[in-house]
C-alpha cells in the first residue's frame, strides 16, 4: 500500500477569510462564489480545450486546492496534480445557454467537501463556444477568473499550433506564505490597527444610506423608538434573496468616462460611485455622508495580475462631503480614500470589520454599507484574441442589499452594470431608477466638472 505524503496546513489568508465569513453567518452557503460565462464569437476543438484544462491544473496551484478542519480551524492544502474531464454542452440558443447557466449559479459549490469550481465547455448555435465556470470565492476572485480565461485560451492557442506553453504563472501557495508572512509582521500590523481606528472615527458615527431610500432605516427608528439610530440592521440573513438585472451604458456615455478617467489617471469605479453618491443622497434626506465597500484586487504587480486565486478583499470607503463640493473635488476625494485605505490592505478586513462594530456598539448583522461594488477590468484591446461575451449570473442570496458589478462590455465598447439586489429591500424598477440617476450624474460631472454635488442632487430628486 503507498505510504500518503503528508500535506502542508495553511491558515485562510485574509482575503479567503473575507469569503468565509459570508459562508459561515448564512443561511443559504452560494454567497461565496462566482458563476461566469466565457464566450467566444468562433469555433473551438472542444477536446482539445480539456487537454488546456488539464494543463491549467498543473500551471495554477489554486485549482489544487482542498479545505479541511484541524481543532475546530479551517485550514488548507495543496494537492497533487489530478486530471479532470470537462463535460460539454451543446445548446440550441442563446436562451437554453444562459437557463442552464442561471440554474447553476446559485447551487453552492461545496469546498468543504471537496468541490472547488463546476465547469463545462458548451457550444451555442448562432453564438460561438464558451466556457461556464462556479468557482468558490476561496479558490479565485474576479480579477483572477478573467485571468484564467485568458490563460486558457493561450494554453489552447499552444495546443493547436504545437508552440511552446505561455509563461508559467506565479504560485498562490508563495503568495499565501507571503500573507502570512506579512500577518507575522507585528508592527506594521499595530499601524495598520491605529490607522483604521483613526479613519473610523474621524468622522464619528456613520449613517445608513439606503440604495433603495430612506424608509427601511426610518421603520428601525420607529420600531426602537429612537429617531437618532443612523445604522439599521441591514445585513439579516433572513431576507437575503436577490434578483439581478444587468444595465447598460452606451459606448459613447462609455468613452466619455473612461476618457476622463485617463486624464486623471484612475479606475471608472471611483466617479461611478460618486455618481451613485449622488443617487444614495437624493433618497435619503441629501445627508452628506456615504459609505460603501468596494472590492480591492490586491494585484498591483505585474505577478498579481497574472495570477489565479484569492487575492481581493473589501475596503469601506466612506466620504463625508459637503453639497458645496464640487463633482472634480469629489471624484478627488474619493479617490485619496481609495488609495489611503490601498495602503492598508495587507490589515484584514475581517479585523477592520470587528474593529468598527466594536467603536460603535454595532451587532454584526448592522453596517453603515448598503452596497458593496465591484469593478472587473475586463481586457477589451483584442487580448483574447477574438470578439468574446463575458456574463455574471444571479446568486440569488447575497449580505449586502445591493451588490453591484462593473465591467467594459467587449461586445459595443460600452460599460454593463450588474445589480444583484435584495427583493426585500428594493424593487426592479427603483434600481433602474438608480441607475439612471447614477449615470446622468457621472456625465453631467463629466461635462461640467464645476457643478456642484448639491446641484447633482437636484437632479437626482426630479
Amino acid at each position: 500500500m503507498k505510504k500518503e505524503i503528508a500535506k502542508t496546513l495553511y491558515d485562510i489568508i485574509p482575503s479567503q477569510d473575507c469569503m468565509y465569513l459570508m459562508h459561515r453567518f448564512s443561511i443559504h452557503k452560494q454567497l461565496a462564489q462566482i458563476p461566469t460565462s466565457f464566450t467566444l464569437k468562433t469555433d473551438l476543438d472542444l477536446d482539445v480545450l480539456k487537454k488546456a484544462f488539464n494543463i491549467m491544473i498543473e500551471r495554477h496551484d489554486c485549482l489544487r486546492l482542498a479545505f479541511t478542519k484541524k481543532d475546530g480551524k479551517l485550514k488548507q492544502y495543496f494537492r497533487d496534480s489530478y486530471t479532470y474531464d470537462v463535460p460539454c454542452k451543446y445548446f440550441r440558443n442563446l436562451q437554453q445557454q444562459e437557463e442552464f447557466c442561471s440554474k447553476d449559479a446559485p447551487k453552492p459549490v461545496n469546498f468543504m467537501k471537496g468541490e472547488i469550481f463546476r465547469i463545462w465547455f458548451f457550444k451555442t448555435a448562432g453564438e460561438g463556444c464558451g466556457i461556464y465556470t462556479n468557482f468558490t470565492h476561496m479558490v479565485i476572485d474576479a480579477m483572477g477568473i478573467a485571468f484564467f480565461y485568458l490563460d486558457l485560451l493561450q494554453v489552447y492557442a499552444a495546443l493547436c499550433l504545437g508552440e511552446p506553453m505561455p509563461k508559467k504563472p506565479d504560485s498562490y501557495e508563495e503568495y499565501i506564505i507571503a500573507e502570512h508572512r506579512k500577518l507575522a509582521n507585528e508592527i506594521k500590523m499595530a499601524k495598520h490597527e491605529v490607522f483604521y481606528k483613526e479613519y473610523f472615527l474621524k468622522h464619528g458615527e456613520p449613517f445608513y444610506l439606503g440604495v433603495h431610500g430612506h424608509e427601511f432605516l426610518d421603520r428601525y427608528r420607529k420600531k426602537k423608538n429612537n429617531p437618532d439610530i443612523r445604522v439599521p440592521l441591514a445585513y439579516n440573513p433572513l431576507y437575503s434573496k436577490c434578483d439581478f438585472i444587468t444595465l447598460h451604458i452606451e459606448p459613447e456615455k462609455a468613452e466619455k468616462i473612461f476618457s476622463y478617467c485617463r486624464e486623471k489617471e484612475l479606475s471608472p469605479e471611483t466617479v461611478l460611485q460618486v455618481g451613485l453618491r449622488a443617487h444614495c443622497s437624493a433618497v435619503n434626506y441629501r445627508v452628506n455622508d456615504f459609505s460603501l465597500m468596494s472590492v480591492c484586487s490586491k494585484r498591483a504587480t505585474v505577478k498579481e495580475k497574472n495570477m489565479c486565486g484569492c487575492l481581493a478583499q473589501p475596503i469601506q470607503i466612506r466620504t463625508v462631503l459637503p453639497e458645496s463640493c464640487t463633482f472634480d473635488n469629489a471624484v478627488d476625494e474619493t479617490a485619496a480614500v481609495r488609495n489611503s485605505l490601498y495602503r492598508h490592505t495587507d490589515y484584514p478586513y475581517t479585523k477592520a470589520r470587528t474593529m468598527s462594530l466594536d467603536l460603535f456598539g454595532y451587532s454584526p448583522i448592522q453596517g453603515p454599507n448598503s452596497m458593496m461594488f465591484s469593478w472587473i477590468p475586463l481586457p477589451t484591446g483584442g487580448e483574447y484574441g477574438m470578439e468574446f461575451d463575458f456574463r455574471t449570473y444571479n446568486l440569488e442570496r447575497y449580505f449586502t442589499p445591493l451588490y453591484t458589478i462593473s465591467m467594459p462590455d467587449p461586445k459595443d465598447g460600452g460599460l454593463n452594470m450588474c445589480y444583484m439586489y435584495r427583493t426585500k429591500l428594493s424593487t426592479k424598477e427603483q434600481i433602474i431608477k438608480m441607475h439612471e440617476t447614477t449615470v446622468e450624474a457621472v456625465l453631467k460631472g463629466i461635462e461640467n466638472p464645476g457643478i456642484t454635488l448639491g446641484e447633482l442632487i437636484d437632479l437626482a430628486e426630479k
